[in-house]
């Protein structure tokens, strides 16, 4: 922790249980224990009265690419597009703009950019969304590339509703690129619609991940407590940063993060 941050480590993540969310015909979360055998204690006998039993306990699990919290890379949609192991790790760890839309997160409903506009929201923990928009730019002119978008959504995560969650126009996508953003997260299943099976296609299709994904815009899906981040009335100077790190999986096309986040003062110059 830099002496500047100020409050402890706000877990983004969803952890990974049986059953969980998962996007229509992906894999699903599976853990079974793969073995279990005891051990004896190399401490002297006279030791051993006071030695815990020790059991070695290894699982095996299964699971997609794109299972609970997760990074989308360039290669998930487009096959000349960036695979996970040819992005810059600096590219998930950055300042954030929060944008608020929790007024326009309804059922299935899409969110224009004009909400996005009109919305009064958090953005560096205190100013409206109007004002966050104005942050998002390039790290080289002291701006934040990372954009999480908070719908509240994440309240239905493991219920049927989470599948109708909101989602976003391809204007959306298209603006905060234009802004400059690189990484783009959300708090649900899906920034665009999600079918309610495999066989169903949508209105609107994939807007939000073409825009992004086909300009190496990274996608972060199934956020969780996005609104903690700017909970609690920090000082206006505070700042949001967020680590999305995946795992490190040569030549995906995603793969889930243990995403976290914390608040701290700007270091003065």
């Amino acid at each position: 922790m830099h002496p500047e941050t100020r409050s402890s480590f706000i877990d983004l993540t969803h952890p990974l249980v049986e059953p969980m969310s998962c996007y229509p015909g992906d894999p699903r979360f599976k853990t079974h224990l793969a073995c279990s055998f005891p051990l004896t204690s190399s401490k002297p006998e006279s030791q051993a009265p006071n030695t815990p039993d020790m059991v070695v306990t290894v699982h095996s699990l299964s699971l997609g690419t794109h299972t609970g919290t997760h990074i989308d890379a360039p290669f998930h949609f487009f096959p000349s597009g960036k695979k996970l192991h040819e992005i810059e790790l600096e590219r998930f760890v950055g300042r954030v703009v929060v944008l608020d839309v929790r007024h326009f997160a309804k059922e299935r409903a899409r969110i224009d950019w004009e909400d996005l506009i009109n919305a009064t929201g958090a953005c560096m923990a205190t100013t409206t969304t109007a004002s966050g928009l104005s942050q998002i730019g390039s790290r080289a002119e002291g701006k934040a590339d990372i954009v999480l978008l908070w719908t509240g959504w994440d309240t239905h995560w493991s219920t049927p509703k989470y599948l109708a969650h909101p989602y976003f126009s391809r204007e959306v996508a298209e603006k905060l690129r234009d802004l400059g953003a690189r990484i783009v997260g959300v708090d649900a299943l899906n920034p665009d619609e999600t079918p309610v099976d495999e066989n169903t296609e949508t209105k609107d299709g994939w807007g939000v991940h073409e825009e992004l994904l086909g300009h190496e815009v990274l996608i972060c899906e199934n956020l969780r407590g996005v609104g903690d981040l700017v909970d609690g009335g920090g000082r206006e100077s505070e700042e949001i940063w967020v680590s999305l790190m995946p795992l490190s999986i040569h030549g995906a096309d995603g793969a889930p993060v243990r995403a976290y986040g914390w608040r701290k003062y700007p270091i003065a110059h």
